[in-house]
């Protein structure tokens, strides 16, 4: 039988790597980004070479099959970021989730402490007043 401490370490370690997982996909999708922002400034180099330069014409197939290129590595890199961002949308979520679950653990395992103070307490009472001389042994109801 798993006692509310071993619930609330399971909880405890449950939002940990939440945590882990969520700063993992945060990273991914920085990453993602950040290929995403070079693509963009290859391609706007690119344009800008074409139309600085007098050779323009003779580059333009060229020139046209490799922006053609990069608008499809933007777009696949636009689409796997934005799976990425549901993903750590997810992650948070999910960290969220067992927060909470780590809370509820923790709140059932100050009940049971407090459960079992008050019943040394109360036992510790009854002990005194049956130890008492002149008292006759009575049962609690």
């Amino acid at each position: 039988m798993r006692t509310t401490g071993d619930r609330l370490k399971r909880a405890k370690r449950l939002v940990t790597v939440q945590e882990q997982m969520r700063r993992a996909a945060e990273i991914e999708l920085a990453a993602t980004r950040e290929r995403a922002a070079e693509i963009e400034a290859d391609r706007a180099r690119l344009l800008a070479a074409l139309a600085s330069s007098d050779h323009g014409p003779m580059l333009l197939e060229a020139t046209a099959r490799r922006l053609r290129g990069l608008a499809t590595q933007a777009t696949a890199v636009e689409a796997e970021s934005a799976a990425q961002a549901d993903a750590v949308r997810e992650r948070g979520l999910a960290q969220k989730r067992a927060e909470a679950l780590a809370e509820r653990r923790a709140d059932d395992h100050r009940r049971e402490a407090d459960k079992r103070d008050d019943l040394e307490r109360l036992d510790g009472q009854v002990a005194r007043a049956s130890a008492r001389p002149g008292r006759p042994d009575a049962s609690l109801p």
